[in-house]
């Protein structure tokens, strides 16, 4: 978030007035880091940037994230004040974003992978769409799909919805974070996004690291967000 959105967000909650940023983490593919991403980034609008923040949970299947929850609520972990974590595993989920957006500086859903429909109406109201992608080719195969969901859903959106393909679960002493850059920003055609499937895909700069403190961070709740924050402190200048 930039300065001029930080100080709005202030404003208004002097007011009690918000209008949520909503940041949708999504890909039409079962364990690519989603739920991971995204406590990492309620977490960094929560206590990084104090902002009232609520985690959805809208994986109908997993509901991950709101397992993580109760399991560090069971392991006695502080639970920032100002973050909410629900379950909502429904279609309708852009008229619940909706309703809540008043109530909180920023909402960020866990939409799973395994809803089409939930990914659309999510990001239906998303400000913007965070796609996890681990470097291997058969998660990059269901990164089409997930992206023409995405383009249809952004035709219903009157925000300015923006999209970011992120690596996750990188590990450097292999090829295949280069090769995935490589195939990301180069596509051939039928790989990529555009009308023809050949343009390339938004790919962040932050990568995220196969480290052992963000596959252990399930349950707890971690103050070092690591690359996380870098992540976000990125987007949020863009």
């Amino acid at each position: 978030m930039n300065e001029n959105t930080r100080h709005k967000a202030l404003a208004a909650a002097k007011s009690h007035l918000w209008d949520a940023f909503v940041i949708v983490v999504c890909m039409l593919k079962g364990g690519t880091g989603k739920t991971t991403s995204a406590w990492f980034i309620a977490l960094y609008y929560a206590v990084v940037l104090g902002l009232p923040t609520l985690l959805l949970d809208a994986d109908a299947i997993s509901q991950s994230a709101y397992d993580w929850f109760k399991v560090a609520q069971a392991e006695g972990f502080e639970i920032p004040e100002n973050l909410v974590v629900e379950r909502f595993p429904f279609d309708d989920i852009a008229e619940y974003i909706r309703e809540k957006r008043s109530q909180f500086g920023a909402i960020v859903v866990d939409a799973g992978g395994g809803s089409a429909r939930i990914l659309h109406e999510a990001v239906t109201e998303a400000n913007r769409l965070i796609v996890p992608l681990a470097p291997t080719k058969i998660e990059r195969r269901k990164l089409v799909a997930t992206f023409d969901e995405a383009e249809r859903a952004a035709a219903r959106n009157e925000r300015d919805v923006t999209a970011h393909v992120v690596l996750v679960k990188a590990d450097d002493r292999t090829s295949l974070p280069r090769t995935a850059k490589e195939k990301l920003l180069e596509p051939v055609k039928g790989e990529g996004i555009g009308p023809d499937h050949d343009e390339p895909f938004p790919l962040t700069e932050t990568v995220i690291h196969s480290w052992v403190h963000y596959m252990e961070a399930f349950g707890e709740i971690p103050t070092e967000l690591s690359e996380y924050a870098a992540l976000m402190k990125e987007l949020n200048a863009v």
